[in-house]
């Protein structure tokens, strides 16, 4: 519309002038008129184009704000579950450390123990060694003192942490009866000269028979039993009498038929069977003492 109107204007002055003007200088404002009106449509034309540009960047700016707008929320809610996370990754990580703390304690623990437990396990390897030693040595004492005896009814052993000193009936007693005849009293005191300065040594003394039935008479002992328990205390009465054995040492048992050596039912059998063995044992009350603490 504005377009027509500046034509027309144009168009009036140009016509009110040729009235005025020669035909030459009206063909030059033709002309310019012309140039003029293509420039105006140019310019119309590269302002419909910015407008274009213009809308197409007011546009493109809208997408733009609404995208850093996005962006902005999407980095809030970045942060926050990055706070979140953050935390829940500090309380893991400090339950984790609390739990370290706690093995490693435990680990303390443990090896204090196993180093308690390995300094007794030292200390009974070498009481136990010491106890070995002490019964060799005491088993050479008892030999060196019943050397005489070794051989005529007397034995001296070693097993079991112990010394077996054993003596046939033939040497102490006379069949069926319990008291001690001269030459086996002779080697029970040689032995208590040995017992009497080793007081950390405990003495058993225990009487065995053969399984024939005890034929003896009188009515004091009724059977093997109390054969077996009457050589038994009569043997330790001999190992006290005037020799300085302390009597805590000492223990008298009777056996009976009932622990034989030999199980043969012959006669070779039953004089071996037939016997009073003296069994000597170093006193454990250290080793018992480290034993009841584990």
């Amino acid at each position: 519309m504005k377009k027509f109107l500046f034509a027309t204007v144009l168009l009036s002055v140009l016509f009110s002038m040729s009235s005025c003007v020669s035909k030459k200088k009206f063909d030059t404002l033709q002309t310019e008129f012309d140039r003029i009106n293509r420039r105006y449509n140019d310019l119309n034309i590269l302002s419909k184009e910015i407008d274009a540009q213009r809308k197409a960047l007011e546009k493109e700016k809208a997408e733009l704000d609404q995208r850093i707008a996005e962006l902005k929320e999407l980095q809030e809610k970045l942060k926050s579950e990055h706070s979140i996370e953050t935390g829940g990754l500090q309380s893991q990580l400090q339950k984790e450390r609390d739990e370290l703390a706690r093995k490693q304690n435990e680990l303390a623990k443990l090896q204090q123990e196993f180093n308690e437990n390995n300094k007794r396990l030292l200390d009974l390897q070498q009481m136990l060694a010491n106890k070995e030693e002490a019964v060799r040595a005491l088993r050479k004492k008892v030999a060196d003192a019943l050397l005489g005896f070794e051989g005529k009814g007397l034995t001296v052993t070693q097993k079991n942490g112990k010394v077996y000193v054993s003596l046939e009936e033939q040497l102490l007693f006379k069949s069926g009866d319990w008291n001690i005849e001269s030459r086996g009293l002779q080697a029970i005191k040689e032995l208590a000269a040995v017992l009497a300065t080793n007081p950390d040594i405990n003495v058993m003394v225990e009487g065995h028979t053969d399984n024939v039935p005890y034929g003896g008479t009188g009515g004091i002992l009724l059977d093997n039993w109390d054969l077996s328990v009457k050589r038994a205390t009569t043997v330790a009465r001999a190992l006290l009498d005037k020799t300085g054995v302390n009597p805590r040492q000492l223990t008298a048992a009777g056996r009976s038929e009932y622990l034989p050596i030999d199980e043969e039912n012959t006669a070779e059998a039953r004089s071996k069977n037939r016997r009073t063995e003296i069994i000597l044992t170093p006193k454990l009350d250290e080793l018992l003492e480290i034993l009841e603490v584990n």
